[in-house]
């Protein structure tokens, strides 16, 4: 492994500044060549279709998913119940060749409570290639809590009764339980990415989890957003449409066995109901139940900064 860059002071104010005044984590390079590692999914000019986009960087294969559960969603005093039973979802596999292909930015580009912004133009100023919703870091319930690490920038840092899923610059992907979470560790660590919304879906043996860390709104069927994790390199991220029916939306468990039958070694949950978007280039590439909403904060494929 090599690391660039290093910087270890954890001091961080709680008060809404920028990136060029905020401590950064250790650059701790993956030693394997991405490029070379998945040079057959790779492209030496740009390929683009309706439901792909290969270059010499970056690959994104959308994949479109329907079926019947025979399972109705009875909770909520049986409000979803005439959804039905039906679910639709989109794939998108990803592959890159550089950490800074997998990108994320703040509604207004600007951290804090109280910005939002629709994807399509946060993808735009972007240039991304793939775009779907983040974890809406400063919503009420999360105003004050978790640690929030955004590029390798290290803009809050709290603790949280929620799971934390951190990306970091060698392309792993780890998740950690409530009270794990240790600011200097992850400087240490080489974390490039967190969210703070949750739950896990996978258990460390990559299989399906059926308890999961949340509250009951979330275990109900809901349009989701979910990223999964490979290896370091190759990702996926899930858009699950619902409350139509199309797609009722999905319970955790039918998400996580999802992941799991996927060969997905870890996945997360993200934002979901209103806010769940995914852009391909500049096409919705999902079939939304309402208008574009405003969102706080979002993920981006793009052709990375190298």
């Amino acid at each position: 492994m090599k690391k660039m860059d290093e910087q270890t002071e954890v001091q961080i104010e709680d008060t809404e500044g920028q990136s060029d005044s905020l401590q950064r984590t250790n650059i701790t390079m993956d030693t394997q060549d991405w490029h070379k590692k998945f040079a057959d999914k790779f492209t030496d000019q740009v390929v683009s279709t309706d439901t792909s986009y290969t270059s010499p960087n970056v690959s994104v294969q959308l994949s479109y998913h329907q079926y019947d559960t025979g399972k109705l969603d009875k909770s909520n005093s049986g409000k979803h119940e005439k959804y039905g039973t039906k679910i639709s979802y989109v794939l998108a596999d990803i592959y890159v060749g550089d950490i800074t292909c997998f990108q994320t930015a703040f509604a207004k580009d600007t951290y804090g409570v109280g910005y939002s912004e629709k994807l399509t133009d946060m993808s735009a100023r972007m240039k991304s290639i793939l775009a779907v919703n983040g974890d809406s870091y400063s919503n009420n319930r999360h105003e004050d809590n978790g640690t929030i690490i955004r590029n390798g920038v290290i803009y809050r840092n709290k603790q949280t009764t929620e799971e934390t899923c951190v990306l970091n610059w060698d392309g792993t992907m780890d998740i950690y339980q409530p009270g794990q979470v240790d600011l200097q560790q992850l400087v240490d660590r080489g974390a490039y990415q967190s969210w703070i919304f949750g739950p896990g879906l996978l258990d460390e043996n990559g299989k399906a989890k059926d308890k999961f860390l949340t509250w009951d709104y979330i275990r109900q069927s809901h349009p989701r957003t979910a990223i999964g994790y490979y290896e370091p390199g190759h990702y996926c991220l899930l858009l699950v449409d619902g409350r139509q029916k199309s797609s009722r939306g999905m319970f955790l468990d039918e998400m996580a066995k999802v992941f799991e039958d996927l060969g997905c070694k870890a996945a997360y949950n993200l934002d979901g109901g209103h806010c769940s978007f995914m852009i391909l280039k500049d096409q919705v590439a999902n079939h939304p139940y309402k208008p574009e909403h405003e969102v706080e904060d979002g993920i981006f494929i793009t052709e990375g900064l190298a």
